[in-house]
């Protein structure tokens, strides 16, 4: 399983693609999130099975209808688009804004909690944050990637055993009940099963200080091995 961060960036910089990990099997490539800025690093993007939402904020859906226009004036096949209750609504009402789209991209919406794409099995779980969202736990080869999306940190979460766990780290310090913070973090960091931990969609102010979150992380649980999720980073799990 080979995973790509093609985009680690939030709604206010402009020096990096907004959410979006890429994340390919032997014959299956799917997407967490696709936000605005993502469909430039898709080198094919009709070669995309599926895009999993984690939540509806544009920083996190914001390129999808271009792969869905995309994909359609260039003869592309059905795009499978996964996301918490709403999503379906929610594309929807887009289409009702850009009527000349309404029925010509070809897309099917799912809202299940467990399903199969290709050879990844995937599951979610709820997770906290200003609308409906969840992770994503997806599976290949014995592997297991856990993919938080925006929320404040869960112990349901951590204590799910991965090899990997991406997760957000929205902000540099402090209190949110939407959002991670290192000191939140840390809070739930004792019960985390994954052997490394990549941090993403960190605003600016805090990706200025990233190796001081680091050095925080890393005095609760010296046993992970933390690192800052970049823009076109790729590792194999």
């Amino acid at each position: 399983m080979k995973v790509t961060f093609l985009g680690t960036g939030t709604c206010i910089d402009t020096s990096k693609a907004q959410s979006c990990i890429m994340v390919e099997g032997e014959e299956t490539k799917i997407l967490v999130d696709i936000g605005v800025g993502a469909f430039m690093r898709l080198n094919d993007f009709n070669e995309i099975n599926a895009v999993l939402l984690t939540h509806n904020h544009l920083d996190h859906n914001g390129d999808l209808l271009a792969l869905l226009k995309a994909r359609w004036l260039t003869g592309g096949e059905e795009l499978l688009v996964f996301g918490p209750i709403g999503t379906k609504a929610f594309l929807e009402s887009l289409f009702e804004a850009y009527a000349y789209l309404r029925r010509k991209p070809k897309f099917k919406v799912l809202e299940d909690p467990e399903f199969e794409i290709g050879e990844f099995k995937v599951r979610t779980i709820p997770t906290r944050h200003s609308i409906v969202s969840q992770a994503y736990i997806i599976e290949f080869d014995g592997k297991r990637v856990i993919v938080s999306g925006d929320t404040s940190p869960l112990k349901e979460l951590m204590e799910i055993e991965c090899d990997v766990l991406i997760h957000e780290m929205s902000l540099p310090s402090g209190r949110s009940d939407a959002h991670t913070t290192p000191e939140n973090f840390a809070e739930v960091l004792p019960f985390c099963k994954a052997e490394i931990v990549y941090l993403t969609h960190m605003y600016p102010h805090a990706y200025e200080v990233k190796d001081k979150i680091i050095e925080q992380l890393k005095s609760v649980r010296d046993d992970i091995k933390f690192r800052i999720a970049e823009d076109l980073m790729s590792f194999e799990v």
